[in-house]
């Protein structure tokens, strides 16, 4: 079984498929993966990879390359982190294995597309806007719905559980929740590029 970014819950994957399953295991390493995170696993759960592989941005052939040279039957490819999941739809697709592809692939990873995803099936979806700069910042809360209540929600646009995310009661929240977060790395070590901004609304009321 191919592991993209075995770290976090992904090695209690690598864990249960070598323990409850008996397959061998290889790591591969995603171009955005930090080095620093790698160590993060759990010591209890200690795996020996049949091979470890380190992907290089626009190198999926070498990759694939390289997981077939071990020379075992690749079975199942997975993700064990977030930073691997585009290239993990890649190599489950380069590789024939069950995959959920790569035409819909950053709807996995982006928040803002996850949820305007949901709205174009026709479902409630909060309103939302991805705020680069300041002036973005200030446009949502000009057009943000009047309610009795003022609630909106502050998070990286790709972060990972609830690392940067805030819930605010006031204008002055959001904009101090913006400013914590613009151009910071996330608990990935990932830029925070754009901060999603949300707020409860029925499907068209979107504050966009």
């Amino acid at each position: 079984m191919v592991v993209v970014d075995p770290i976090s819950t992904g090695i209690v994957l690598c864990y249960q498929a070598v323990h409850q399953r008996g397959l061998a295991v290889i790591a591969v390493w995603s171009d955005v993966m930090p080095d620093e995170l790698k160590g993060f696993v759990d010591p209890r759960y200690g795996i020996e990879f049949a091979a470890k592989i380190t992907h290089r941005t626009g190198g999926l052939a070498d990759t694939v390359a390289a997981v077939r040279a071990v020379d075992l039957e690749i079975v199942e490819c997975v993700v064990g982190c977030e930073t691997g999941v585009l290239l993990n739809d890649e190599l489950a697709e380069a590789l024939g294995a069950r995959g959920n592809g790569t035409n819909k692939s950053s709807l996995r990873r982006n928040k803002f597309l996850q949820t305007e995803a949901v709205r174009n099936a026709g479902l409630n979806a909060c309103g939302q806007m991805l705020a680069d700069t300041h002036d973005d910042l200030e446009k949502f809360l000009r057009e943000k719905p009047k309610a009795a209540t003022f609630k909106a929600v502050v998070k990286p646009v790709e972060g990972a559980g609830s690392d940067g995310v805030f819930i605010c009661d006031s204008p002055d929240e959001v904009r101090n929740a913006y400013a914590s977060l613009e151009g910071t790395k996330n608990v990935l070590g990932l830029t925070n590029y754009s901060v999603l901004l949300q707020v409860t609304a029925l499907t068209g009321h979107a504050a966009t």
